[in-house]
């Protein structure tokens, strides 16, 4: 997969995550230690997960609405 394309997938799941489209399962990891792996659909029906951007600058926004 090309750079660009994975830029375009991560910034299309962001904004998924922010405005609560997709909902990603939550497991807390230790702070400061590795992500846990997750899995996303995405809107082309393809899945998303974290292993797919190993090697990659990977920024996580979380958002709520209490």
């Amino acid at each position: 997969m090309s750079g660009d394309i994975r830029r375009k997938i991560v910034l299309v799941v962001c904004v998924a995550l922010c405005i609560g489209i997709i909902r990603a399962p939550v497991a807390l990891g230790a702070p400061g230690g590795p992500a846990p792996s997750f899995t996303l659909e995405l809107f082309t029906g393809k899945t998303l997960t974290l292993a797919d951007l190993k090697g990659t600058a990977v920024i996580l926004l979380f958002w709520t609405q209490w």
